[in-house]
């Protein structure tokens, strides 16, 4: 049967209507995808279990937001079976994260959960999450394991410090084989501690601290690579003066020329040098101070007279003020 142009018309405009664009998509399973970067580090009498919740269901779906989240500590054995792990291990909640994602660039909320450690210590332990945004027959597939040996809680040390020539020395109790200590420093345009270095003896001396700058220490201890930390030790404020002077000068030479004696020593190797003082002893008398401060680390002593003979010693002095013991006496210098 032919239909007329009116006809057709008609027809289209009918089908145009229904609003039809493309092939009819079957439901979302409603099924996160799984966390991929769980970590656990036991700190002191506590499992702290960090995770991130991904945005997305495994269809590409944007998440509105979480139902369930499910964190599970039970015995590592081997082989491993998910199932009968699951079925035996210990299940936490996790309270879901309140804020929505960013529906135009959604990424990873971050997650964070405490757990008692007593009731796993000398255990073999694994730790992975699932979650569910619908029911929990919705789960998503576990999430990465980590696996752990909880410990006895390790001891905050019980640091000291006091002010050497070299730098602040920290000192505390060795609590055992196999332990390693980490320090941190905050001064003074520091918003948080920083670590500033590692030990695996219990002392430490901060050679890049100054003085006349207030800082704050504190010392962890760790072990099996960082898994296992102790609490920060109590925090140490300290602000000391520049009272330490330079290291003493060392080869100091003295040799008589035509109309002086020349007198040299080695450069000292401290940054806040300001410069030497030269003494001299003659005949065997008391050193006295020759000359001004130098700069340099030799000295031309033609204040010298014939048929007598010299010594000197050499002292530095640094940009405080603070100066050295004198060094060793150059053996006598007939002129």
């Amino acid at each position: 049967m032919r239909r007329s142009p009116a006809a057709l018309a008609v027809l289209f405009v009918g089908l145009a209507g229904c609003g039809y664009v493309g092939p009819v998509l079957p439901p979302s399973p409603d099924i996160p995808n799984p966390v991929g970067d769980l970590q656990v580090v036991e700190k002191g009498d506590r499992l702290h279990v960090t995770f991130s919740v991904p945005p997305r269901t495994t269809d590409t779906v944007l998440i509105k937001r979480y139902e369930v989240i499910d964190l599970a500590v039970g015995t590592a054995e081997t082989p491993f079976d998910f199932e009968k792990w699951s079925a035996s291990a210990q299940h936490f909640d996790v309270t879901p994260p309140v804020s929505p994602f960013d529906r135009d660039a959604p990424r990873a909320l971050p997650m964070s959960k405490e757990l008692p450690s007593a009731e796993f210590e000398g255990k073999h332990v694994a730790i992975a999450v699932r979650t569910s945004i619908k029911t929990e027959n919705h789960f998503s597939q576990w999430s990465n394991r980590a696996v752990l040996d909880v410990m006895k809680p390790l001891e905050p040390p019980a640091a000291k410090i006091e002010a050497t020539k070299n730098g602040y020395l920290l000192t505390w109790p060795a609590e055992g084989a196999g332990i390693q200590y980490l320090i941190f420093r905050r001064g003074p345009n520091d918003k948080a501690p920083a670590q500033i270095g590692t030990a695996n003896e219990p002392l430490y001396v901060d050679s890049s601290s100054q003085w006349d700058t207030p800082y704050t220490y504190t010392v962890s201890a760790q072990a099996e690579k960082g898994l296992v930390q102790s609490e920060p030790s109590k925090a140490l404020a300290v602000n000391h003066p520049d009272t330490f002077p330079p290291e003493v000068p060392a080869s100091v030479t003295a040799l008589a020329g035509p109309e002086s004696i020349e007198v040299s020593w080695s450069r000292s190797p401290d940054a806040d040098l300001k410069g030497y003082f030269v003494y001299r002893s003659t005949d065997g008398a008391e050193f006295v101070r020759a000359g001004d401060l130098l700069n340099i680390p030799n000295y031309s002593d033609r204040d010298v007279g014939h048929g007598k003979s010299y010594r000197y010693a050499i002292s530095a002095v640094d940009q405080k003020g603070n100066e050295s013991a004198k060094s060793a006496a150059t053996a006598p210098v007939a002129f």
